[in-house]
């Protein structure tokens, strides 16, 4: 097959890996660089050699002038819903950076679309692919430790300046919350059964809502996962912990550490080798749109960690624990 031909809608900051690695393979081929940055397109030309005749300013100019096979959309998420469904409507694949969308409706509409369509949505959630979670997960599904049967997710820090979410309701979940919530549904490789959520914003926070959040999700097989984050912490830290019947697991870093039960001590256990985050992206959205083979961080699949945010701030609004099938029902999504 020839190589997919991508537009790259948003080509500053993390805009610039999926140019990069195009350049570096043969099954795929950059056609088009869309920025409204002259200087986010400059640079993007010397990553990817393409023209000047190559840069658009907006995604409408690039479908018009060039032929392409998908369109990689990174560019500030309250702009994402209407891109992927301007570039699913002209009949293109879509690869898009998290968060898909920023509600729900907007993230099954755009699925549905495309599938009526026939053409393939995938989104960037990288952190699920790291070295230490990918082990994790296998540990886990292979209950190596025994039966996984609770966690807890942390991350504390200080984001002076906050990025797109400022104004966001419910701003860290939507901005980090969306990696750390993916990764832990895929590390308990289980669909949430209930949720419940506390989005909080202390008078000192950048942000205009919920800079923090406590959070308790119980899943389908049993198990449950408290979660910690803000973004107004005074001094950073991140743990994920999974206690099992035979061990405590734990994510520092780029290291996953076993406490065994009743074994004074710790061990650092080997780390699965596994392909980079942004290669598996690549290699799962070519399988995907040649074969047909939807990866983890497919479209469809990725409703159910849009889902799980928005139903964790609407938890925190309404002061109740959701039923998450019921939740996701009522918005007519099918699990």
């Amino acid at each position: 097959m020839n190589p997919i031909r991508l537009i790259h809608l948003g080509v500053g900051g993390r805009g610039e890996w999926p140019i990069r690695r195009a350049a570096q393979r043969d099954d795929f081929e950059s056609v088009a660089l869309v920025d409204v940055s002259e200087a986010n397109l400059a640079q993007a030309r010397e990553v990817s050699g393409l023209p000047e005749l190559a840069c658009f300013k907006t995604l409408t100019q690039a479908l018009n002038a060039v032929e392409a096979d998908g369109v990689v959309v990174i560019t500030p998420p309250p702009l994402h819903a209407g891109q992927c469904m301007e570039a699913v409507r002209a009949g293109k694949h879509v690869l898009v950076e998290k968060p898909f969308a920023l509600s729900l409706q907007d993230a099954a509409d755009v699925v549905r679309e495309a599938e009526a369509a026939g053409v393939c949505v995938a989104v960037c959630q990288n952190a699920r692919y790291r070295p230490a979670e990918i082990t994790l997960h296998r540990h886990v599904k292979e209950e190596t430790f025994g039966v996984a049967y609770s966690g807890t997710s942390t991350r504390y820090t200080w984001r002076e300046n906050p990025k797109h979410s400022a104004t966001t309701r419910h701003s860290y979940l939507w901005e980090l919350g969306i990696h750390d919530l993916d990764t832990m549904r895929y590390v308990f490789d289980s669909t949430p059964a209930r949720v419940w959520g506390h989005s909080f914003n202390p008078p000192w926070s950048p942000y205009e809502h919920g800079a923090g959040v406590h959070a308790c999700v119980e899943f389908e097989s049993g198990a449950s996962c408290g979660y910690s984050c803000s973004f107004i912490a005074p001094r950073s830290s991140m743990l994920f912990r999974v206690d099992a019947e035979g061990a405590t697991l734990e994510v520092r870093g780029q290291e996953l550490i076993a406490k065994h039960t009743g074994v004074r001590g710790e061990e650092s256990l080997e780390l699965d080798d596994v392909l980079e985050a942004e290669v598996a992206l690549l290699d799962g959205f070519y399988q995907y749109v040649t074969e047909g083979v939807e990866p983890r961080f497919g479209g469809r699949r990725n409703l159910q960690t849009v889902g799980l945010i928005e139903a964790i701030g609407a938890a925190s609004d309404q002061n109740k624990v959701i039923d998450f099938k019921d939740y996701l029902g009522e918005r007519g999504v099918e699990l």
